[in-house]
Formats: structure tokens, sequence, C-alpha cells
């Protein structure tokens, strides 16, 4: 066997090392530490007073996704808490994981070669790290959506509504992500979206007393349009709006709920576009997954240092295809400046108790705004698009 013939192989199983290594000691810490560095106490804590039939939402913080979701959590709370809090996480990191497997297997980005693979998951654990060791539910969410679009690609049209649905029961911003699908797919897509949305809302019916169900949808409904984070820096979104403080520009909620609304319009313009274009469907997939995902993080309400996470398969995936194309360097220097600011971010958040300033909450705004420009360019870049595949 030749040295070319093992070296795939070594650099999979290289991948394959960290990867377990990192997992084992974040079950083990768990295990060990399961009240430390950790948000799952917040969920199956949900999960308990569901089954107890006590409130969910008494104040806007603390456990923020829907009376769905604390149904789906309660079985995690029948368990002793370093188990369930493992188990999560092993959830959590599946759906991740198999995701984005999936996406490579499928070559939505055609031009990104199977060489490369090793490395895009190399490139997305740092940026995902946090979330796994947190218990973090971006994870999750990330999985979700890409799995939407996969299912959108194979025209399995009511398993890619079930995802959507769900990820906007976990947090309601992803649903954006189906909403760009049913602009592309409206006779496909938009009346299961719609029915599933509303068949989830009632099975969270058929789980509980309805009455108690009822309270706590309106409990979650008004928390959540209470929830105005933008007041308080330690925890104001980091997101488009963070950039603009930085450059002393104050925008009032209602202008920066415009700010929103224009984004997310020329998103789906974007995706329209190239509808009209004639683009090709797995061309249409990346573009809803980039420019979907940086709406999310930059113009979405409620953007968290972890959010970020989302961010990563796209991100690797665009790092490891622009060093196998002929892509101009100004774009190369663009992703990879993209990437480190992103990294650089996270570190500075985990490991440094620096005083939250609009300034050092801009840095991983920034980077998604510079990964958003790279998107924008590649997708609208004709001869990125007519080179042959590099698989």
């Amino acid at each position: 066997m030749t040295l070319p013939s093992l070296t795939p192989r070594l650099h999979n199983a290289i991948t394959a090392g960290v990867w377990a290594a990192v997992l084992l000691g974040i079950c083990v810490r768990t295990g060990l530490f399961p009240h430390s560095h950790d948000v799952f106490g917040t969920y199956v804590d949900a999960g308990r007073k569901w089954a107890a039939l006590q409130p969910l939402y008494s104040y806007t913080r603390g456990f923020v996704y829907s009376p769905l979701v604390a149904a789906f959590f309660a079985p995690f709370s029948w368990l002793p808490t370093w188990v369930g809090s493992v188990l999560w996480r092993l959830l959590n990191v599946a759906i991740f994981v198999g995701a984005i497997f999936w996406w490579l297997k499928a070559e939505i980005n055609s031009y990104l070669p199977k060489s490369g693979y090793w490395l895009v998951f190399m490139l997305i654990l740092p940026l995902s790290l946090g979330n796994f060791n947190n218990g973090q539910v971006n994870p999750m969410i990330t999985g979700l959506l890409m799995l939407a679009l996969l299912t959108a690609y194979e025209e399995r049209w009511t398993l890619s509504a079930i995802a959507v649905a769900f990820s906007a029961y976990l947090k309601i911003y992803p649903l954006s992500i189906g909403l760009l699908l049913v602009v592309l797919y409206p006779r496909q897509f938009g009346w299961r979206l719609a029915l599933t949305l509303i068949l989830m809302g009632a099975i969270s019916f058929v789980l509980q007393r309805p009455a108690y169900v009822l309270e706590q949808y309106q409990r979650w409904f008004s928390t959540r349009a209470a929830d105005d984070r933008r007041m308080n820096m330690d925890i104001a979104p980091r997101d488009f709006a963070m950039i603009l403080r930085v450059l002393h520009i104050h925008l009032s909620t209602g202008f920066v709920l415009i700010l929103q609304m224009l984004a997310a319009v020329g998103t789906a313009a974007m995706c329209v576009v190239g509808r009209l274009k004639k683009w090709s469907e797995r061309r249409l997939l990346s573009c809803i997954l980039t420019l979907g995902t940086c709406w999310m993080l930059l113009f979405g309400p409620a953007t968290e240092d972890a959010t970020y996470c989302m961010i990563a398969p796209a991100l690797a995936f665009a790092l490891v295809q622009a060093f196998h194309q002929k892509v101009p360097v100004l774009m190369r220097i663009l992703v990879c400046a993209s990437f480190a600011i992103l990294l650089s971010g996270l570190i500075l958040n985990a490991f440094f108790s620096f005083k939250k300033a609009p300034l050092l909450m801009s840095v991983q705004p920034f980077g998604a705004l510079l990964f958003a420009t790279y998107s924008v360019l590649w997708l609208f870049h004709p001869s990125l698009w007519k080179q042959g595949h590099k698989v």
C-alpha cells in the first residue's frame, strides 16, 4: 500500500481521535461535576415543572424555549442528573455531526474535495467546543436546519418541515430558514410547514392538561415580547447593531426591528434572484445555509456569544473550499479573517474576564459580517460555479 493512500486515512483517524478525546473529556467532566458550566440544569428543571404542572416562565430570563420543549426535556428529569446531562450532550452532538456528515456525503458544496473533509471537522470543533461543554442547544438547532435543507434537496418535504418546525419551537428565529425554503418552494413546502407548526403546538396539549398548556404558551409569548436585552450591556445581543454602537450609532428598538426586516427581505431577494438566474439546487441551498445563518446571527433577536456555534459548518465548508477553487486572493483573505476573528471572539469570552463593552461584544458580529460578505461574493461570482468539481 502506497503512502498517498494512507494519508487520507491518517487524517481521518487523527480527526476522529481528537473529536473522541474531546467528547470523552466533556462527558467525564459532566459526570463528575454535572452542575458546573452547564445550562442543561435549566432545561431539565423546566421538564420537572412541566410534569408537576408548575409555571415555566416567571421572568424574561431562565428557560426561554416553548412549552413543547419543556415536555421534550421531561423524560430527562426522570434520570440521575449526570446521566441525563451526558445523554443530552451526546444527542446534541449526534444530530450536529450527523447533519454535517450527510451534507458532505450529499456534496451540496460540490467543489469541496473529499480529501478536505477531515479539515472541515477540525475547523468546526473549536467553534463548537464551548456549546458541547455547556450543553447549549445551538448545535442541535444547526443540525436540524441542515437536515431540513438536505431533506428538501431530496424532496422529502414533510421531514424538512418537521426539522424546521421543531427548531422554531426551540428558538423562534430558526423559522427564518423555513421561510426562505417557502420562498423557493412555496407549493411543496409552504403548507407543510404551516401544518407542522400547528400540529406540534397541538401535541403540547395532548402531553399535559390543556388549561395548563394554554397558560404556559401565553406566558411564553408575553415573556418573549418583554425581553428587550439592548438596554443591559451584560446581556445585549452581539449582532450588527452592536457594530453600529462601536461607531457611536445608537438605534432605537423600532429602528433595529426595521433593520432586521430589511435584512430579511434582502436575504430572501438574493434567494429569489438565484432562482430567476436558474441556479442549481445545491447553489440555492448553500445560499440559504450561509446567508440564512448570517441573518440569524447578525439580525436575529437574541444573539449570544454561544450562538456563533451556528456559523461553524458553513464557515468551515467555505474555508476549505476556498483553497481548492481558484478563488480570488482577496476573497480567501476575507474568509480566513472571518474564521480568525470568530475564533478570537470565542477565546476572549471563554478565557478572559474583560468588562463587557461594545468593542469587545462586536468582535464576533464583525467576523460574521465578513463571512456574510464573502458568501455574497462567492454565491454571485459566476466563474466559481463554472469550474469543474473537485472530489
